[in-house]
């Protein structure tokens, strides 16, 4: 689906079903996520059986007949939605689709934070059934659905705007969770190293002001730097020095062009607190000194306004 329209919504509850229950058949003609959090449930749709457990995410078909071929008793949110752009994939089709979301994953890691124009790509793919296994994901789930509960119930004005947004951010974390658990990239093989470089792209970007050395990382994700960096290199196309100075000269392009501070002060706000450091790198990133550049953006700005 596109990322750039809101699902309606139907309807978002929990329920908990604590006797044997078994779903009645029906076509719903809308489709219908549901949340396991405890327990189990048992469909079939279109005769195909379906098991739910604990951590299971699954989109029943709106053009789908589905019906409980076993009591269950669990504890699970649904949601009931509709959407524009959603459109169902054959299964020979998966595996480009993948393709296409991990290029857009290095696109996005790559990208200008400070720039206007969106990444590239803005597609959301959700899996027909799926076991989010990491927990923070999961939590992260949960948290999105129960805020889109409350907007349900919520009389104000825009009250379906704000629900369609909570659960367009938990579609997203469905698809980022998925993409991370599911699939390698650039060849290499260790589970789970996506969602580590997403990580250290997070907390690069986050601190970027701090004293970062190689063995703050190693500290900090209890991982090898080496390893870490060659892994870094490989998904990023430079080492994660290399990007923590692209973040730090940005950073610093920022505060010259919207601030008065002095060229020391800067350095010390992007995590440079030598100024004479400060100026060499960022002559080396940009082509031209810290004052050089602020005198241009004022040559610029006076243009601009004559």
């Amino acid at each position: 689906m596109s990322a750039e329209s809101l699902p309606s919504i139907h309807f978002v509850d929990d329920a908990a079903i604590v006797s044997p229950f078994v779903h009645r058949k029906r076509k719903a003609l809308e489709y219908i996520m549901y949340i396991i959090k405890a327990g189990e449930m048992y469909l079939a749709e279109d005769d195909i059986p379906i098991t739910l457990r604990e951590g299971d995410i699954c989109i029943l078909d709106k053009d789908r007949t589905h019906v409980g071929i076993r009591a269950s008793v669990c504890d699970y949110t649904y949601i009931h939605f509709m959407h524009k752009d959603l459109r169902l994939l054959k299964e020979k089709d998966e595996e480009k689709v993948r393709e296409l979301l991990l290029s857009y994953r290095r696109s996005s890691l790559g990208s200008d934070i400070f720039s206007y124009d969106k990444c590239e790509g803005n597609i959301i793919y959700l899996p027909k059934l799926w076991h989010a296994g990491n927990m923070a994901v999961r939590l992260r789930i949960e948290e999105l659905a129960q805020k889109a509960r409350q907007e349900t119930y919520n009389p104000l004005e825009n009250h379906k705007v704000m629900c369609g947004c909570y659960i367009q951010q938990l579609f997203m974390e469905i698809s980022r969770g998925f993409l991370n658990e599911e699939k390698e990239v650039a060849g290499v093989s260790r589970p789970g190293y996506q969602d580590k470089i997403g990580r250290v792209v997070e907390w690069l970007n986050r601190n970027f002001d701090s004293e970062i050395t190689g063995t703050v990382l190693e500290k900090e994700f209890e991982y090898n730097f080496d390893y870490m960096n060659r892994t870094f290199k490989k998904v990023m196309g430079q080492t994660i020095f290399q990007y923590l100075t692209h973040i730090r000269i940005d950073h610093a392009k920022m505060l010259i062009l919207n601030t008065s501070m002095k060229m020391s002060e800067v350095g010390r706000r992007v995590g440079f607190p030598d100024e004479y450091y400060f100026s060499r790198v960022f002559k080396k990133a940009v082509g031209v000194s810290p004052g050089a550049y602020a005198g241009n953006c004022r040559q610029t700005e006076r243009w601009n306004h004559s």
